[in-house]
């Protein structure tokens, strides 16, 4: 069990809620649509903590999932708003996304306010997370 699994485990669950939305994650080749909604996902973690000491001991790790939801300007909000209520219902606080036998546990999840970068219009979702790494 791994950091890497915890990323596996929420980026997962992440593209999920996104269903057909077209992603763009960190580090691989994206070009977004030109008129049409897209995405792009941020892993977040920061550095871990002891929890438990000894060499069978856990460590606690914490951190974010960002995903920005980008839009046509000038189309209104109300695809940003549907959007961020179907990703929030995919991760109430509690739920545990789990890959290869490591959970995170979802702490929350909220948006931030629109507003225009780049041409387009963005709204950030961002989901807080910890999760018990077993040494």
């Amino acid at each position: 069990m791994s950091l890497s699994d915890i990323q596996r485990a929420l980026i997962g669950s992440v593209a999920t809620s996104l269903g057909t939305i077209p992603t763009g994650y960190e580090n691989e080749k994206f070009t977004p649509p030109s008129n049409s909604k897209w995405a792009e996902v941020f892993f977040l973690p920061n550095s871990p903590t002891v929890e438990t000491l000894g060499a069978e001991g856990q460590d606690m790790v914490d951190g974010f999932i960002q995903i920005n939801l980008n839009y046509p300007v000038g189309k209104g909000d109300a695809a940003s708003r549907s959007d961020y209520e179907n990703i929030r219902a995919s991760f109430p606080a509690g739920a545990r996304p789990a890959y290869n036998g490591q959970e995170a546990v979802i702490l929350s999840c909220g948006r931030s306010p629109g507003r225009v970068v780049d041409g387009w219009y963005r709204v950030s979702i961002t989901i807080s997370w910890y999760a018990l790494i077993p040494r």
